[in-house]
């Protein structure tokens, strides 16, 4: 890898954590964009994960006292149930269609965010689901937290719980993906300088996002 990919990597990393630590989502589906851009294929999701679980787990940590819990474990079982099935999907898969689905994933998230708005008060148990969903496609696109971020701007959260329960169920989502990865035959270890350089940035920029949110009223984040 050249050290100008390098880094536009590390300043991407950089700019999309702090701008999901003051939002609580587009940052990923925006790393994502770039590392499809300038990473092979076979590569893009496994690195976007990692670099994605430092990201989201750095937000938890800083919000932790925020996390509702309930909606967390409502959405694990489905989150495991969901990466189990698309690690068996995944088998023998080519990826010659990657990069034209990453382009489709990131103009559908586009033409459909403004729609989509917050969901107000969704049932409890549509978390499972919800995260049986996200778990399959996470596999094979990425960043699914612009989809799933309408069920989080709920009536009854804060901003601070909206971005921490959510960092908190990706943060398992790309966790989980790794030994899913690692069983498809992916050497994290190879691509270890670069990893510990994003993985860096990603930390950097959610502290100095955090900064920023303070200072953000209700109404402005969920604008």
């Amino acid at each position: 890898m050249s050290g100008f990919i390098a880094s536009m990597l590390a300043l991407a990393a950089f700019a999309t954590s702090a701008f999901s630590a003051i939002v609580g989502m587009g940052g990923g589906v925006t790393l994502l964009g770039v590392m499809a851009i300038v990473l092979p294929a076979g590569l893009v999701v496994p690195i976007h994960g990692i670099v994605q679980l430092c990201s989201n787990l750095t937000r938890t940590i800083v919000f932790i006292p925020h996390v509702r819990w309930r909606f967390f474990f409502a959405y694990v079982p489905g989150l495991v149930l969901g990466i189990t099935l698309a690690t068996l999907a995944w088998q023998g898969i080519k990826l010659t269609w990657f990069k034209p689905l990453i382009g489709i994933f990131l103009l559908v998230f586009l033409l459909s965010r403004g729609r989509l708005g917050s969901l107000r008060a969704p049932p409890l148990w549509l978390y499972a689901p919800l995260g049986a969903g996200a778990g399959f496609l996470s596999l094979f696109v990425g960043a699914t937290g612009p989809f799933i971020a309408p069920f989080f701007l709920r009536e009854d959260f804060r901003k601070e719980e909206v971005i921490a329960t959510k960092a908190m169920c990706q943060s398992l989502t790309h966790l989980l993906k790794i030994p899913a990865f690692i069983a498809l035959g992916f050497d994290y270890l190879e691509h270890s300088l670069i990893l510990a350089v994003l993985v860096l940035m990603v930390v950097i920029g959610t502290l100095a996002g955090k900064r920023v949110l303070t200072h953000l009223s209700e109404s402005s984040f969920e604008r």
